[in-house]
């Protein structure tokens, strides 16, 4: 057992711990971006179904003084979303709908968007942070199985 291969045992026990932590954050990124979505489609029904609010007062009114990956993507200000391209169109295509049809259709069409963001949320989300602590604690005992290696 000499420095060298406790040094290296260490650095690769440090490296997989940090990619364990890299993976942690973004799934619960993007559970967060996930849950501020719904809380987001429940605010602007809300205020669409009570108070006639136009879009832009409604994203204006949401998103007062938070710095969330979705308050960002829903200003346009540039942030990296923890989303693949596909599933960021998918919600901007949904996001530029609102506001362009009646009141009646648009809180109908809110209203079926809120229960299925409710569902996926309660499913999806509960998961996502699940396996983040899951495959952080698989990579640092991979770390550690390393470092036994090397050593």
């Amino acid at each position: 057992m000499n420095s060298f291969s406790v040094f290296a045992g260490v650095c690769l026990f440090f490296a997989c711990a940090l990619i364990g932590l890299w993976l942690k954050k973004r799934l619960v990124k993007r559970a967060s971006f996930y849950e501020d979505y719904y809380r987001y489609l429940v605010f602007a029904n809300e205020k669409i179904a009570y108070e006639r609010m136009p879009v832009k007062e409604i994203i204006k009114n949401y998103s007062k003084g938070e710095k969330t990956d979705f308050n960002s993507f829903l200003t346009g200000e540039s942030a990296s979303p923890p989303l693949s391209e596909k599933q960021l169109d998918a919600i901007k295509a949904y996001l530029s709908e609102i506001g362009t049809t009646d009141a009646d259709t648009q809180i109908a069409s809110l209203n079926a968007k809120c229960a299925e963001m409710k569902r996926f949320t309660e499913e999806k989300c509960v998961k996502f942070r699940k396996d983040a602590s899951l495959y952080f604690k698989l990579f640092v005992l991979l770390g550690i199985v390393a470092f036994i290696l090397i050593v």
